[in-house]
């Protein structure tokens, strides 16, 4: 995987077919409003163009289009740039100042119907492993023997140390993890388990489109070393490590300058983590489901209850009790970590069907 090098000029046929692209795109649009034209020939990918050919189109918007006054050697270095930052997203980009700080969000642990461990990670941070340490160790003596581990309220984090030492909870100390891979294909990093493995029961993470950074190479070194389920939706894809060069004026160009790679596992940038399980959720039930389960917790928006029905004795007392259900449940169903918890229900049945019997 190739990334975008500061430092480096880019190739040349790289630059003018994003250069291309874009002056397709930007100077053709002014034709939109236009009277109906004549039916248009069947458009030719970009990528099936030789260099010859790319070259040969460029110098003809150049020449002949109508904006052609507006393509000089800055309107040409713009598309470019535009391209590339298009083509290289998620590892590039153009940012003012410096990245604030992650957003705080919590950890919190419980258990499901008594028998399913929850863990909703929270920022990745130092507190957060002696958290889960303590939860792990208490689920064990609890006899728990399932994990659901949410990863979709940790903030976006580039603290691969801090994910190694998540996944070193999990995974007996020596095993390797994850790597750092430059442009140029050197290992920069490598990371180990350095913990001791606190739990080695069936561990269901619970990943989305936020799911960025270190983040994601947990969730992937987990499915790797633990065979870890994922639930929910593919991650981000920026799974790597960035560089800041200044642009000057308060710009700034922010860009991969390495990605995290899982020993036998399809890069994560940049197309991210795809799950196991895809299972969707309305962001903005998404966004107030996080929000509740914390102060509440999740069980009420996993688990449906039994709704009452009318019967002789409601009816002689004057009272609807499904009426009085419906105002009780909660508006909305964590759809994520139900299936999450079904899944470890199957889990555990086909392993016990497995089981042999005794004579």
């Amino acid at each position: 995987m190739k990334f975008f090098k500061f430092q480096n000029t880019v190739a040349l046929s790289a630059s003018l077919r994003h250069a291309v692209a874009w002056l397709l795109f930007l100077t053709t649009s002014s034709l939109c409003a236009r009277a109906p034209a004549e039916k248009a020939s069947a458009p030719v990918g970009l990528d099936s163009l030789d260099a010859a050919q790319v070259r040969q189109a460029l110098s003809i918007l150049q020449e002949r289009h109508v904006s052609a006054k507006s393509l000089d050697a800055d309107g040409l270095a713009r598309a470019t740039l535009r391209g590339l930052l298009d083509e290289l997203r998620p590892g590039a980009e153009l940012v003012a100042g410096e990245p604030s700080a992650p957003a705080l969000s919590p950890f919190r642990a419980e258990t499901l119907a008594g028998d399913v461990g929850y863990i909703r990670l929270g920022l990745l941070q130092p507190e957060t492993v002696t958290e889960i340490r303590g939860t792990l160790k208490d689920f064990t003596a609890r006899h728990v023997d399932a994990v659901v581990l949410d990863l979709r309220a940790t903030p976006e984090s580039t603290d691969y140390g801090q994910a190694a030492a998540v996944a070193g909870c999990f995974i007996p100390k020596g095993a390797p993890l994850f790597s750092l891979v430059d442009a140029e294909g050197r290992t920069t990093r490598t990371f180990a388990s350095e913990g001791v493995s606190l739990f080695d029961g069936v561990v269901v993470v619970i990943a989305d489109g936020s799911t960025a950074g270190a983040a994601e190479a947990l969730a992937a070194v987990l499915r790797k070393q633990m065979q870890a389920m994922i639930v929910g939706t593919t991650t981000s894809g920026r799974a790597v490590e960035f560089s800041m060069a200044p642009l000057g004026a308060g710009g700034n160009l922010r860009f991969a300058s390495a990605e995290v790679r899982v020993e036998g596992l399809p890069p994560i940038y940049p197309r991210g983590l795809r799950p196991d399980f895809e299972v969707v959720q309305n962001a903005s039930e998404r966004g107030e489901i996080l929000s509740d389960e914390l102060e509440s917790g999740p069980s009420s928006f996993v688990f449906e209850r039994e709704r009452p029905r009318m019967n002789e004795a409601a009816l002689a007392s004057g009272v609807d009790p499904e009426i009085d259900a419906r105002e009780e449940m909660p508006a909305a169903v964590d759809r994520p970590l139900q299936r999450a918890v079904d899944l470890i229900t199957a889990i555990r049945f086909f392993r016990k069907k497995d089981l042999p019997t005794s004579p």
